[in-house]
């Protein structure tokens, strides 16, 4: 009965959803025959733990006549075939990952097997994605795990076509209701009028907060909390931008983006660790480090090594539910002045300093490199400033930081400028300049140097205005 009674919770059918027993049945035989090692240290549900010391203490005929009623049971109550058609040992992978998972963080993966029959049936993908989102009482924890763990595997195994229908969908019928969040914003003004100060007002607002947030966002959620779901959802993101980028004018893949993309600034801004890179960090860091690199791509190993080395330093942002991933990562030069071509840089056979504390005077950031899937979030303005407080302690002396990342579009820019006669610079910096260029003797860096000490240059006067 036991059993029975936990596969009952874990199964139950969402509502609107027609049974289809004429499918294959999952088998959740292996949850409670086979739980997780203790060395894994996995918080094993109440209703599974109950479920096991039931079945310990039982004889083999009672768990043999269980185990056929259990099918039966879960037979009638899965549902639609969205379960039955998943992999039959999928809850096995479930349990088997999580226990991965704690052994060795960061290195699981979802659909290791990169299953070849994809299946491209919208009604399957929407019946998939339904019971994700969906909550149904007393369903426990396991169930909606199991199905976004199932959801992942089945979206990494489509190729381009079937993820952009799968996007497509996920925005579309999941998005906000617009009918719900006018029939909301109505309710809420009406309350407002009546009583401003109303508990039914505060009841209108919350029905409205709930109209507006989009169903998908229940997806990213349930999925965050899996071993891998950040990750999952980064690279997710990344497939999203480059079906968007393809579909400029398409408004359900636009607001899926937005919404995404919120998801992860509030789940990693300011809750990120700066972490230094260097020849003795973990071998898989360095590897991402080179795989993701967008600006100066490493030529091999020695190039690896002398970038991490003595006068240079490479600085990331982690997570610490991600310890194998540099979310966003910086490339810095420590040199006596400032360069003014990248390739001085790069080429520098030895860019070590005999005395650092009295020869490195300026810190150049030559490489920033974010996720594709992180785009458009300010990961790397706030690595930055972190580098920059971080050097700051190591070397007081630095008084000049600089950057030698190109600007797309600045020379064009400047030319339309000019083509139109805009003026563009203030008349008293100009007079600035003017002066510095007859004082500095033809030396470029000494008049930058020079602009850039001049107070007006940074003034906060106008600020306001």
């Amino acid at each position: 009965m036991t059993r029975l009674f936990l596969l009952s919770q874990l199964a139950k059918p969402a509502r609107g959803i027609s049974l289809s027993p004429s499918l294959p049945v999952l088998s959740l035989n292996r949850l409670v025959s086979t739980p997780p090692s203790r060395s894994t240290r996995v918080s094993i549900p109440f209703q599974v733990q109950r479920a096991m010391a039931s079945i310990n203490s039982g004889d083999n005929n009672s768990k043999n006549s269980n185990n056929s009623s259990a099918a039966s049971t879960f037979a009638s109550a899965a549902g639609s075939g969205t379960l039955q058609a998943l992999k039959p040992n999928v809850v096995d992978r479930y349990w088997n990952d999580i226990a991965e998972h704690f052994r060795e963080p960061g290195f699981s993966t979802f659909d290791k097997e990169k299953s070849s029959q994809v299946i491209r049936d919208p009604e399957f993908m929407r019946k998939l994605l339904v019971a994700v989102i969906t909550d149904r009482p007393g369903q426990g924890d396991i169930l909606p795990s199991v199905i976004a763990k199932s959801s992942c595997d089945f979206f990494i195994s489509l190729d381009k076509a079937g993820k952009s229908d799968f996007l497509r969908l996920l925005a579309r019928d999941f998005g906000v209701l617009q009918e719900d969040v006018a029939k909301a914003a109505r309710l809420y003004a009406d309350q407002a009028k009546q009583d401003p100060e109303s508990k039914a007002l505060l009841r209108a607002e919350q029905v409205l907060r709930h109209a507006i947030e989009p169903g998908h966002n229940k997806f990213f959620d349930r999925v965050s909390r899996l071993p891998g779901g950040l990750k999952f959802l980064i690279d997710m993101r990344h497939d999203l931008l480059t079906i968007l980028s393809e579909n400029r004018t398409d408004f359900y893949l636009a607001a899926l983006n937005e919404s995404l993309k919120e998801k992860l600034q509030a789940w990693f801004v300011g809750f990120l660790d700066l972490e230094r890179l260097t020849w003795q960090s973990p071998a898989v860091l360095l590897e991402k480090i080179t795989q993701y690199e967008a600006v100066h791509k490493f030529k091999d190993v020695q190039d690896l090594k002398r970038r991490v080395g003595p006068g240079r330093r490479v600085f990331a942002l982690m997570n610490k539910s991600l310890p194998t991933e540099p979310l966003v990562f910086v490339q810095v030069a420590l040199v006596n002045t400032l360069s003014n071509n990248v390739q001085d840089i790069l080429n520098d056979p030895s860019p070590g300093h005999a005395n650092p504390a009295e020869t490195v005077k300026c810190g150049i950031f030559y490489s920033i490199t974010t996720q594709v899937g992180l785009s458009g979030i300010e990961l790397g303005n706030f690595l930055i400033k972190r580098v920059v407080r971080s050097l700051k302690v190591e070397f007081p002396q630095i008084e000049t930081f600089s950057t030698l990342s190109p600007i797309p579009g600045f020379r064009r820019w400047i030319t339309q400028c000019q083509g139109l006669g805009q003026k563009l610079l203030l008349p008293e910096e100009e007079s600035i300049i003017s002066q510095l260029s007859q004082e500095s003797d033809g030396d470029d860096e000494g008049q930058f140097g020079a602009f850039l000490k001049q107070t007006s240059t940074f003034s906060d006067k106008d600020k306001d205005t």
